[in-house]
């Protein structure tokens, strides 16, 4: 982390302990319940996701030539491959034939993908190279590449776009981008990847990280005991946010001067990127959360990654089984748990409004972004 900001930082979360205090608003925020249930409101956000850069996975995944990732983003089957000359390229994982997948999901190497339905063959680059010139006299055989879609590498993790757009990631991450470098995250590898399919709208996994209010009763026996319940920074970046949550510990730096480095072990980082993960830092790992809608509003799917570096990554698996099982324990076990009872109540909330409070700075600033992005795109 930059040292500006670690002072910048230290400087402020010191004086909320001083003064029992807090990030606000301005005051408190209201907005629709139905964003959570409607079944319009699913569209348009499945829609708002085309348009900007997600995340799909980690460039330790893709070090070699071939190396490949097949996934599923909102019904669109795509294929992320590490070329030969190192850039990255990716398609929809579609025969130009007959639709069928080129390559199971998952990841692999390959030096060409053959269509297991009839056998189209494909370069890495999607350019069509074997299909039976008899049978098909008049095809083009450049029109019938695969169609490709928009990737970018960028701090070790890949961003893909859906829609056919250019990625414009300075443009969308002003702000954001600088501190994301600060991490060289592009050092890091991958010790799991996991998926989750969980009965709550996609939001809501990403509230339980932008706010530190629920802290004290909902994680009183968890990892509510170590961290400060109603205590936070937070920042604007643009359409992204970072929201930092501060440990008990930090109360033996009061009175304290500031040096490089001495406030991060009391700190956990939440880096909100719109529109759909939180980046955590942990100090010692990064922990990437990814929700997706589901095929209806009180459904999602989420993509996990945990980051860590290469020299730990065997020497301290114990220790990351050990964060795993309190992932499982506080974030499904709690958050999400409580949110699928949110969800079945919220139809029936006063006013059909949830209030975010002035304590809630980042809530309050990822829903207006979202509501603004949504009117833009109508």
């Amino acid at each position: 982390m930059d040292i500006g900001l670690q002072k910048r930082l230290f400087e402020e979360l010191t004086g909320h302990v001083r003064n029992k205090s807090t990030s606000l608003a301005e005051s408190e925020m209201r907005y629709p319940a139905s964003a959570y249930y409607g079944a319009e409101q699913l569209e348009r956000e499945k829609r708002l996701f085309e348009r900007f850069p997600l995340i799909v996975g980690h460039a330790d995944e893709l070090r070699e030539p071939g190396q490949y990732i097949a996934g599923s983003m909102l019904g669109v089957p795509f294929l992320v491959v590490r070329q030969k000359d190192g850039s990255l390229r990716a398609f929809r994982n579609v025969c130009s034939h007959r639709g069928a997948p080129i390559c199971p999901e998952g990841k692999g190497t390959a030096n060409q993908f053959v269509c297991p339905y009839h056998a189209w063959t494909y370069s890495l680059d999607g350019s069509l190279r074997g299909a039976p010139r008899n049978a098909f006299p008049g095809l083009d055989r450049a029109e019938a590449r695969l169609p490709e879609l928009a990737v970018i590498e960028r701090h070790g993790l890949l961003w893909l776009r859906l829609d056919g757009g250019a990625v414009d990631f300075e443009g969308f991450a002003e702000g954001l981008d600088a501190e994301l470098a600060s991490f060289d995250l592009g050092a890091y590898v991958i010790e799991r990847r996991e998926t989750f399919d969980a009965d709550i709208n996609w939001k809501s996994v990403l509230d339980g990280f932008l706010e530190v209010y629920h802290f004290s009763p909902l994680h009183s026996n968890s990892i509510g005991p170590w961290f400060y319940a109603n205590m936070s920074s937070f920042e604007k970046l643009r359409l992204n946010g970072r929201m930092v949550g501060v440990r008990k510990s930090i109360d033996t730096l009061v009175g304290t001067d500031f040096a490089e480095d001495v406030i991060l072990p009391h700190i956990a980082v939440n880096y909100q990127v719109f529109p759909n993960t939180v980046i955590v830092w942990q100090g010692d790992h990064f922990e990437i959360w990814s929700s997706f809608p589901g095929d209806e509003p009180g459904r999602c799917h989420v993509q996990f990654m945990m980051l860590v570096t290469a020299e730990t990554k065997d020497s301290l698996k114990a220790r990351w089984d050990r964060n795993m099982s309190i992932i499982r324990e506080t974030v499904m076990g709690e958050d999400w748990a409580m949110s699928e009872k949110v969800q079945k109540g919220l139809p029936f909330i006063r006013n059909n409004e949830i209030v975010f409070g002035a304590n809630e700075p980042a809530l309050q600033h990822f829903y207006a972004n979202l509501a603004d992005q949504l009117e833009r795109g109508n």
